[in-house]
């Protein structure tokens, strides 16, 4: 895997574009750390099926499934069973939604990121920062005995290299930032106050094409929550989104809860958003990121929810890839 990575940093890294494609020097629009606790703690908004004890213990177990692929792969049913599960069933959705464009989307953004920061191989960091967080999230993954050696193989050995050879091509890049709308709408991750357990973590990417050239815009949001609805430019660059869909409680059935989400935008960054019935249980959660404050308050973002049961949660984060919350 690290002779993979270098070879494609020195392969890609003769001919990287001289622009910046996703990444806004001027407005930051990444940050390795963050992003890491987003993508690593990603699976955690479905409680029912995932959970964030015995996080670094998972990582060894998941290092021996995936330290001899073949093995593995036998062991768990054969190539037979591989190829279908992971490219014949509803299994190919996320891999190909979350794995393949997301994090190809993702690991090109952070590695634009490490350009700007003069690093002398970008690509290899923003590999090295995307594939610590898939190792996290794939190993959260084994919360859940469904989940075999198959899924993280797939995840981790075909479409998240394929995710970064594909996000090389500035057409490609061009295509899904300009003709599909493509932006990534990560969350702001929370460290909780009593329990030292992460909240509010999640990957998530929304696609507003420009199909009828006008004000009105079909809306996609893609994460572990999936929502569909439109979006209504009311000022140049300025939107407002509704959208409804599922939160997953059962990723492999496909089966979740009805969802609905609200979100404002303006110049690319996800202002605010609220989420009714949503993951992890939230009745309802609000997200104030720093683009909305900015000019009010500083670089600050709010986290204000309700669980389901007694729980209310909330959450302040100041110029700090992790925020803080509390549960009362």
């Amino acid at each position: 895997m690290l002779r993979l990575i270098v070879v494609l940093s020195y392969l890609f890294n003769l001919s990287a574009s001289a622009e910046y494609l996703l990444y806004s020097p001027e407005r930051k629009n990444v940050e390795p750390v963050s992003y890491y606790f987003n993508g690593a703690f990603d699976v955690i908004q479905n409680p029912y099926y995932f959970s964030q004890e015995n996080f670094w213990k998972k990582h060894k177990e998941l290092f021996r499934r995936i330290g001899s692929p073949n093995h593995s792969i036998k062991r768990d049913g054969g190539y037979g069973k591989f190829f279908k599960d992971e490219f014949l069933t509803t299994r190919v959705v996320p891999n190909i939604g979350l794995h393949l464009i997301g994090g190809g989307y993702d690991t090109r953004l952070l590695q634009e990121y490490f350009k700007d920061k003069g690093a002398s191989f970008p690509l290899l960091y923003a590999v090295t920062v995307s594939y610590l967080a898939h190792f996290g999230n794939e190993a959260l993954e084994l919360t859940n005995s469904n989940i075999s050696s198959h899924d993280h193989i797939a995840d981790l050995f075909i479409f998240d290299v394929a995710a970064v050879v594909l996000f090389q091509n500035d057409n490609v890049v061009k295509f899904f930032r300009d003709d599909l709308g493509m932006r990534h709408w990560h969350m702001q991750p929370m460290v909780e106050s009593k329990k030292f357990d992460i909240t509010n973590a999640g990957l998530n990417y929304i696609f507003r094409p420009d199909v009828f050239k006008s004000k009105v815009r079909p809306f996609l949001y893609l994460g572990m929550q999936t929502l569909a609805g439109g979006s209504y430019e009311f000022r140049e660059k300025e939107f407002f989104s509704f959208a409804a869909g599922m939160a997953l409680t059962d990723p492999l059935l496909q089966k979740g809860r009805f969802v609905t989400g609200l979100f404002y935008d303006k110049e690319d960054d996800l202002n605010w958003s609220v989420f009714m019935n949503g993951s992890e249980d939230y009745k309802i959660r609000m997200n104030l990121y720093p683009a909305f404050l900015r000019s009010r308050l500083g670089e600050f973002g709010f986290l204000i929810g309700a669980r389901k049961g007694a729980e209310q949660v909330i959450g302040i984060n100041y110029k700090l890839p992790l925020g803080l919350s509390y549960i009362f």
